[in-house]
């Protein structure tokens, strides 16, 4: 008697899988029929899925970097002592990799946390500000901004990435923010 409750699962599970061959055998001769009848229509791709593009986001105006971020994941190579990395020529690094920025017309604004006064942007680089701490004022900046989709925030810190995005701004990693620097430095 078990034989053949064995025999009949066997059955039963190779028409389940008969079906399902039939399926998407059928299926692709549908999709093919369509295609012929229609060759605008988007032909199915085994292993592909259709998703919508993301939606095309404007070019940033408005550039805001958090510096200290960059200067750790961009700036400062393996084997360069983090011990000072507050130190003034490490944040000197940082602008001068910013200054190469290849988006000419766009405002750059680097913020580091401290104290300090800030600078108006020259000719010679971009407006740095400082401020206690750097993150907050990066989130009230795009907060404040009046098209925050045309602000690029350069930051690798994820939970704050994920907080300017849901205000609506853009978020940049510091390698690709400091590939399109140095791109422009050899030029």
């Amino acid at each position: 008697m078990r034989s053949d409750s064995t025999g009949s699962e066997t059955l039963r599970a190779l028409a389940t899988i008969g079906l399902f061959v039939g399926i998407a055998v059928g299926w692709a001769a549908l999709e093919r029929h369509l295609a012929a009848v229609d060759p605008g229509r988007p032909v199915y791709s085994p292993g592909a899925v259709a998703l919508d593009p993301p939606p095309a986001r404007p070019r940033p105006s408005l550039w805001l970097v958090d510096g200290f971020n960059l200067l750790h994941a961009a700036v400062l190579r393996s084997g360069d002592s983090r011990k000072e990395w507050w130190k003034s020529a490490n944040r000197e690094r940082v602008l001068d990799l910013a200054r190469a920025f290849d988006d000419r017309d766009a405002e750059l604004v680097v913020v580091f946390d401290g104290n300090e006064e800030p600078t108006e942007a020259s000719d010679a680089g971009p407006r740095v500000v400082f401020a206690a701490p750097a993150d907050d004022w990066l989130l009230a900046t795009v907060k404040a901004a009046a098209n925050p989709q045309r602000v690029a925030v350069v930051t690798a810190d994820r939970r704050l990435a994920d907080r300017l995005r849901d205000r609506g701004a853009q978020v940049v990693s510091p390698s690709a923010f400091a590939a399109r620097c140095r791109t422009a430095q050899s030029l």
